[in-house]
């Protein structure tokens, strides 16, 4: 007797349940978890690049509180001191100052505070950037021969878009 060996093939089987709907759910759940991965990495890259561009701010700000404050500068006297009489009748130097950083796209605030007293430059007028980044430092003040006070140099920078 022979034994005789029936092949069934599984394409022509229409016996079987289908299970298509039962992957939608986990496929779902995996394309929700990689949505949610791509969102989180591009928010992680734009707080990197928002620090980065904030850290340059400060610098740039710092930089020109440090230009600002050099020895060489017309209204630093020897021996450190801020002379607030050449400061504020000779503006020139400061507008030549302000004109080469605008033309790069900054602007910044120049003030100055001692004794109750504020001195800015320019005027600031109606400007108010949401985005500032303000350098501070003290220093001392020059009010005359017999008075020298304390006071605060600060550099506010926002930048023009």
């Amino acid at each position: 007797m022979r034994n005789t060996v029936r092949k069934r093939y599984f394409l022509k089987n229409e016996e079987a349940v289908s299970e298509e709907f039962t992957v939608l759910p986990a496929l779902s759940v995996v394309m929700i978890g990689f949505a949610l991965f791509v969102i989180l990495l591009a928010q992680t890259y734009l707080v990197y690049a928002d620090r980065i561009d904030r850290l340059q701010s400060y610098q740039t700000a710092d930089g020109l509180l440090q230009k600002l404050t050099n020895p060489d500068c017309f209204f630093i006297r020897e021996s450190g001191l801020i002379d607030v009489h050449l400061l504020q009748d000779d503006t020139y130097f400061l507008q030549q100052f302000f004109e080469k950083y605008t033309k790069a796209g900054l602007h910044f605030l120049l003030q100055l505070h001692w004794n109750n007293q504020l001195w800015e430059y320019p005027n600031p007028g109606e400007s108010n950037p949401l985005s500032r980044t303000a350098v501070s430092k003290g220093i001392g003040v020059y009010l005359n021969e017999a008075q020298t006070i304390p006071g605060t140099l600060t550099i506010v920078l926002w930048k023009v878009s």
